[in-house]
């Protein structure tokens, strides 16, 4: 069985040969890059001895390698590698900051490790007016130099499972907070449900031209879409259930039903959202995800054993290995037995595809980023035993990793 036939087979909740793996193929499954003082993919490269490995270079917001060396995504097993959009760049102002027109003037600088948002340019808009007098960017500009190209060949020349991601599903959602800061978001449903309705209108407009010409453009090369939804905190929904209902669900649905147009009849809808979901799930089952990631297993109601209980023959779930507490401070043994433990408990029927539980952070020890991607190989192979002793999170809370420190 190859890596497109043993993900798909999960997808669907069939028993492959053996548990499928990402590194990086979709997101909130990789790894960051943060120069100077977090270069954990640098450290891994060192791990791995690739010294003859082209410099990383990063995204220009939230510092992700864009260029990983292939002999890394092979080390680590993967099935899935993604594909993203080629939007113009970001203009570097003269205090170090960033501005990025495509997105609709986003504004970006080193805070701390990463490079985030700042400085949110839409946040005093009020009203119909100010949305119409805001130079909104073109979204004929073209985002597709080169990305066809690989698209084919990816889908024609090589076996890996397929996924297009774009920032532009990111509109109106994240793209809301980041470009008006996410207190006026979230009061902004609240205070002014009408205004939220229009500026949400505006940014799904211009996100569903971009989505257009990216998944337009190799849709048919394609196993999978991935969009972005950050729905959750560590505790539960951003919003409540019925406000998610009323002022999220039905542009997640439009832009799952224009890109589903542009898919093969078999491919997936990947849907990423942080934190506790678990009260969105029945929802985001409705309007037609097929693999939810990266399902953080310590968020409140995310433990596996429950999702794979009360979901597990209706979606499937990529994603799940603790970056929080286990991968950064266990040790390597440790990391080997949590991804057994975690395999046991999602694998059984198919419906799950083994990845961390978002991107590998700054403080992980490459060795355990390398055992914990070995042991998902080891272990995930079909028939798997049994689930035995405590489950998954118990685990973790068992090894009281809270009080460890982090090793360099």
């Amino acid at each position: 069985m190859n890596s497109r036939e043993r993900v798909y087979a999960a997808a669907n909740h069939e028993e492959p040969d053996r548990v499928p793996i990402s590194f990086g193929g979709a997101t909130g499954t990789f790894i960051t890059e943060c120069p100077p003082d977090g270069r954990v993919c640098s450290q891994l490269y060192e791990h791995l001895d690739l010294k003859d490995a082209e410099p990383i270079q990063i995204t220009d917001v939230f510092t992700q390698p864009t260029n990983i060396d292939p002999r890394v995504v092979q080390r680590l097993h993967s099935d899935m590698l993604w594909v993203g959009c080629n939007p113009p760049r970001v203009n570097i102002e003269p205090d170090g900051s960033k501005t990025w027109p495509w997105f609709c003037g986003m504004r970006i600088r080193k805070i701390g490790l990463y490079d985030e948002p700042f400085d949110f340019p839409l946040r005093n808009m009020t009203t119909k007016a100010d949305i119409d007098a805001y130079p909104w960017p073109d979204p004929s500009v073209n985002i597709m130099d080169g990305v066809v190209e690989r698209a084919r060949y990816l889908h024609e020349e090589t076996d890996y499972f397929v996924v297009g991601r774009c920032i532009s599903t990111m509109l109106p959602f994240l793209g809301y907070a980041m470009l008006s800061g996410m207190d006026k978001w979230l009061t902004d449903m609240k205070l002014d449900p009408q205004f939220y309705h229009q500026l949400s209108g505006k940014l799904l407009e211009i996100g569903l031209a971009s989505n257009e010409q990216f998944f337009g453009g190799i849709g048919r090369y394609l196993d999978a879409a991935n969009i972005y939804d950050d729905l959750g905190t560590q505790e539960g929904l951003f919003m409540s259930h019925d406000d998610y209902v009323q002022f999220v669900k039905p542009y997640t649905a439009e832009i799952i039903k224009n890109i589903r147009r542009h898919l093969r009849p078999e491919a997936k809808i990947i849907l990423h959202s942080c934190g506790s979901v678990y009260y969105a799930i029945p929802d985001l089952l409705e309007i037609g995800v097929d693999i939810l990631n990266p399902v953080q297993p310590l968020a409140k109601n995310m433990e596996p054993w429950r999702l794979k209980e009360e979901f597990g023959d209706k979606v499937a779930f990529l994603g799940g290995f603790d970056i929080q507490q286990l991968l950064p401070l266990g040790t390597a043994d440790e990391v080997r037995e949590g991804a057994k433990k975690l395999i046991q408990e999602y694998a059984h029927g198919g419906g799950f595809i083994f990845a961390t539980s978002h991107n590998i952070e700054p403080d992980t020890p490459p060795e355990n980023i390398v055992a914990a991607f070995d042991a998902a190989y080891e272990y995930g192979q079909y028939p798997l035993p049994e689930p035995s002793g405590e489950n998954y999170v118990d685990f973790i809370k068992g090894l009281n990793l809270q009080g460890r420190k982090y090793r360099k």
